[in-house]
């Protein structure tokens, strides 16, 4: 698989460094690919990015266990707590007393909140305060006791490093890539056999947005079986997967030997799938069926700097897609017709991208704007487009290659090919909230997550 760099811009604090020190996490490689050679050792850079990782992962991933609570300072609304760290956060009463861990606030069985947010008076006061090294009581206004553990006021305290710890327990700090970028490695079946080779998988997959398996079985339902031993498909009106080949009486475009643009799969579902794995049984032999990928965050964040009107019109001009159709095979669904409604750039309430939805083919014809807003909602599309373009990577796939991608960050394309051609594609699809929680669970196993 030789990879096609088609761009030269680059974003200020990409992490260019990774790019260069792509490592292998394959038990044992069978081809001589682009990373790697049979038994050859790690280069310099790929060690220094492994050490890096480890000590990443000792640095962050845990809260500090046992902090004792040193002194505490009571005000009118809180009541600040000073660690045996140094730390120190002031703790509002009204977020502790919706917060008592007793038995009647809290199932300690089912982890979730008992206490009725009808019953919280957001006025409530601390009567008394006590504390120790490892407890903090108060007696509250409205009669109740509660009692707060230094460990667990510690990990929710409302400090930078606190906050910063969950936002990663959350989802991981994102990597944004340009044209030089190289998806990782990863072998099918050790992905299978061992957690330690998935969550790397897990971890890739979250902060660069890309990852290739190599070795996958030659079966159509590859890429399902996998997500399955992940979590759960995402079943869409195609079914559980979809044979990307040139069909007869086809129902997408994708289902044809056209050159496709790069785009994200199934923007015309509300929600999007997160997460795309596709798998290459049969690749065309000769030129066509290159594909071609770009990071729709690195776009965005370079359309947010070089072009902040575009941006804007993009991230506040919602986009009809579409999708209207029948079944090709017995799994599809019979009959559908899908309408979605949102903007090709979502951002958060941070001003975060969350989500790109780029899908020339299914963006509906039918525009929600007054008639002298369409020129400059193209001209915005048009130039992100060209940013993408002029910052992707070109390949080829081999067969038994199965490509994954953050769906809602990354996009992809493929060039046409002969319609008479064999090449045979499967795709399917995993759910983000489904592939965090495998990341944390094993990262809990693995002891390096712990919940307080």
């Amino acid at each position: 698989m030789a990879y096609r760099p088609t761009a030269r811009v680059l974003l200020g604090g990409v992490a260019a460094f990774r790019n260069v020190a792509t490592q292998q996490v394959r038990q044992i490689c069978t081809k001589n690919c682009i990373n790697c050679k049979t038994t050859r050792s790690l280069s310099l850079a790929s060690k220094a990015w492994q050490q890096h990782q480890v000590k990443e992962k000792e640095a962050v991933e845990f809260p500090v266990p046992g902090v004792p609570i040193s002194s505490t300072q009571v005000s009118k609304d809180s009541v600040t707590v000073k660690f045996g760290d140094g730390s120190e956060s002031p703790m509002p009463y009204v977020w502790l007393r919706d917060n008592c861990r007793c038995p009647d606030c809290y199932s300690n069985d089912a982890l979730g909140r008992k206490y009725l947010l009808t019953d919280l008076d957001v006025d409530v006061q601390a009567l008394d305060i006590q504390s120790n090294d490892e407890v903090l009581n108060i007696k509250w206004s409205d009669g109740h006791v509660s009692e707060y553990p230094a460990e667990w006021l510690h990990a929710r305290a409302f400090t930078p490093t606190a906050r910063a710890l969950r936002r990663k327990i959350y989802a991981l700090p994102r990597e944004p890539w340009g044209s030089n970028h190289k998806l990782r490695e990863f072998d099918y079946e050790a992905m299978k056999r061992d957690d330690k080779v998935l969550l790397e998988w897990l971890l890739t997959i979250e902060t660069q947005g890309s990852a290739m398996l190599k070795n996958v079985p030659d079966r159509d339902v590859a890429g399902p079986e996998m997500i399955e031993h992940i979590a759960f498909v995402k079943q869409s009106h195609y079914g559980p997967h979809s044979p990307v080949i040139n069909r007869p009486n086809t129902n997408n475009v994708a289902f044809t030997n056209a050159k496709l643009g790069m785009h994200n799969d199934l923007p015309q579902y509300e929600q999007m799938p997160g997460i795309i794995f596709i798998h290459c049984l049969k690749q065309h032999v000769g030129t066509g069926g290159e594909s071609v990928v770009a990071d729709g965050l690195f776009g965005a964040e370079l359309l947010r700097r070089e072009h902040p009107e575009a941006f804007q019109i993009l991230t506040t001009t919602d986009s009809y897609f579409w999708d209207k159709g029948h079944a090709n095979f017995s799994w599809e669904m019979d009959e559908f017709y899908k309408i979605s409604k949102f903007p090709i750039i979502t951002l958060n309430g941070n001003q975060e991208v969350t989500r790109i939805a780029v899908n020339n083919a299914i963006r509906d014809s039918y525009l929600d704007l007054p008639s002298n807003k369409v020129k400059k909602f193209y001209e915005a599309m048009k130039l992100f487009n060209d940013i993408l373009y002029a910052n992707s990577s070109t390949f080829k796939m081999d067969s038994g290659d199965l490509m994954t991608l953050d769906n809602v960050r990354c996009l992809h394309g493929r060039e046409g090919y002969e319609a008479f051609s064999d090449r045979h594609i499967e795709s399917s699809y995993l759910d983000w909230d489904e592939a965090r929680c495998r990341r944390r669970r094993i990262q809990e196993k693995l002891g390096l997550l712990r919940t307080v």
